[in-house]
């Protein structure tokens, strides 16, 4: 799998200084601590966006994310992002980029090709999601992480999941949200398992009305401390026939 989630203790993050590495350039913008071992004007757009990321997972999930520091570590090659985590995190030196929770601060790892700006989105979304809430379940942070990756102006209507989708229902897929929910592993996530959450996740935020209510709800059993129903169970008791539901609004 391109991404990777992983909670580990934050004193072995810093056992190796971290300004020891030959960054290029270093920023502070906002929550996040920007490393990268190219100028960053390269990637401007990506920083730019990184601004705004916040306020649009807020404004869309209706949370409130509150991050300590994110640290965003962005490598000139696959061979410096391999040979970095190599000495602090060798299981993550398979993965295309990472996000990794610690206690002192969130830290995202990628490095510079054609996806880098949808790695690093997708990653800081993981960062921002786990600020906001105690606790995230796989198959709804890999599917929040898959909508927020891609720019602004393509999270509705132009994410290439939703041609994907279209082409699967054409063959029968159906929707399958207790399957997903019933994954707690990253190796567990197959492939499609990403973009069946992401079509999952567009029908709540751009379905019905009583969508979005099912999704506020479960937020807030997740937020009160007690353990909340799967969001299946409350998408269910709003919306009949949930499935065909789902087909006919990514139809």
């Amino acid at each position: 799998m391109r991404h990777a989630l992983l909670i580990i203790a934050a004193i072995f993050l810093t056992a190796i200084p971290l300004r020891a590495w030959g960054w290029v350039e270093e920023r502070q913008l906002g929550p996040y601590l920007i490393r990268a071992e190219f100028p960053l004007r390269d990637s401007q757009n990506l920083v730019d966006e990184l601004a705004d990321l916040q306020t649009d997972i807020e404004r869309q999930l209706k949370l409130k994310c509150e991050p300590a520091e994110i640290q965003i570590h962005l490598f000139r090659s696959r061979w410096s992002y391999t040979d970095y985590l190599s000495k602090r995190i060798p299981e993550g030196t398979k993965r295309q980029a990472l996000f990794v929770q610690g206690t002192d601060a969130s830290r995202v790892y990628a490095y510079r090709h054609s996806g880098l700006e949808t790695d690093v989105r997708h990653e800081t979304t993981h960062a921002l999601l786990h600020s906001a809430l105690p606790f995230v379940p796989l198959w709804l942070d890999e599917g929040l992480a898959e909508y927020f990756e891609v720019s602004p102006g393509m999270r509705e209507k132009h994410n290439p999941h939703r041609r994907e989708l279209q082409w699967a229902i054409r063959l029968g897929w159906r929707p399958a949200i207790e399957r997903l929910e019933a994954k707690h592993e990253l190796l567990e996530m197959e492939k499609n398992d990403y973009r069946d959450a992401w079509g999952v996740l567009h029908f709540v935020l751009h379905g019905p009305p009583a969508a979005r209510e099912a999704l506020a709800d479960y937020f807030a059993e997740v937020q009160s401390g007690k353990p909340p129903a799967p969001l299946s169970k409350h998408l269910r008791r709003k919306i009949p026939n949930l499935e065909q539901r789902i087909i006919e609004h990514l139809k």
